[in-house]
């Protein structure tokens, strides 16, 4: 999920405004701003604009609080702003980030397991995005949506999904730092998307590839997220896949989930440390160290009881249930 670039149109934020909100974000997501100033600095963006009385710059405002609130953990909180964005941006009548408030909004009710929701927010952004010819967009949703379909355990249409959003990328205008850094992070998630359906189709050595590719983009991205995102799947790659070859100095799955977590905390994205805790667990548990994976999975189950994550919730319950009654745990 990453903040669209903006047009200059006259329903758009003025591009000053813009650029203020997304130094923020940027700043944030190197790791470089603390997250409770990146959430203060475009708080006082959005005073400052709603004081003005201008709705299209109130809007983005809005808009880049549901996206940190997102991956802070705080869903309700996300939902709000997002809520709120898109109410801006109907006045204003910006029908494309319209659309993606609701590819956005999508990934909250995803988090919070409301998959239907989800995935009816999902189809009406593509729906939007083909109608506005907007390729990015259409990258997106079928990107999430590809990942959602992980989820529901819907492989096939997963990786249709993910594949078309792979090709729609490669098309996307790569000019400037900004649409290079969205490139980068979409490239990262859709390959950490195609490894982890690599994984479940038992191909460990195409879901190395794919693991690789996604760390190469997320350290082009610049994007501490997409870091994690990619050293989180090479540990579940390597769990799989103990002689893969060693990518700088981490050799064993831990030392992956390590760096994963590592950044993760660096930008506070809860929930997705509550997932890698999760993921390090059924890693611990495939290769039969029941206690420790028995404890991180409580520690997963804490983090996601507090967000509201209710479906991560429940599965790290049923897994930690069976490592506890078992002794082991396979793969799906």
């Amino acid at each position: 999920m990453t903040p669209p670039s903006t047009s200059p149109q006259e329903r758009e934020p003025a591009p000053e405004f813009n650029a203020a909100g997304l130094d923020f974000i940027e700043r944030w997501e190197r790791g470089e701003l603390p997250v409770l100033e990146t959430v203060a600095g475009l708080n006082a963006l959005a005073r400052e604009a709603a004081d003005r009385g201008q709705l299209a710059n109130q809007a983005r405002a809005e808009h880049l609080l549901g996206y940190i609130e997102h991956y802070r953990g705080n869903l309700s909180t996300s939902i709000l702003h997002y809520d709120r964005a898109r109410r801006l941006y109907e006045q204003v009548g910006n029908t494309r980030r319209v659309a993606a408030i609701d590819l956005n909004q999508g990934e909250n009710y995803r988090n919070r397991g409301e998959f239907t929701r989800a995935r009816r927010l999902y189809h009406a952004a593509y729906e939007a995005a083909v109608r506005l010819n907007d390729v990015a967009l259409q990258a997106l949703a079928l990107t999430n949506q590809g990942l959602i379909e992980i989820t529901q355990k819907d492989y096939g249409r997963a990786r249709a999904s993910l594949e078309k959003g792979l090709d729609l990328t490669e098309a996307l205008p790569r000019t400037d730092k900004d649409e290079q850094r969205a490139f980068h992070a979409l490239r990262c998630e859709q390959h950490q998307g195609l490894a982890t359906l690599d994984l479940l189709a038992r191909q460990p050595a195409a879901a190395w590839e794919q693991a690789r590719r996604a760390l190469e983009h997320a350290r082009r991205s610049g994007q501490a997220i997409s870091t994690g995102y990619a050293y989180r799947i090479l540990g579940d790659v390597l769990t799989e896949l103990p002689a893969a070859p060693v990518i700088d100095s981490p050799a064993t799955p831990d030392d992956y989930y390590r760096l994963a977590m590592e950044a993760f905390r660096a930008v506070n994205a809860e929930g997705e440390l509550g997932r890698t805790l999760y993921a390090h667990a059924l890693s611990l548990a495939r290769r039969s160290k029941r206690r420790a994976a028995a404890g991180l999975f409580r520690e997963a189950m804490v983090i996601f009881t507090r967000l509201g994550m209710t479906d991560d919730a429940a599965r790290a319950a049923e897994a930690q249930l069976k490592v506890i009654q078992t002794g082991s745990l396979q793969a799906d």
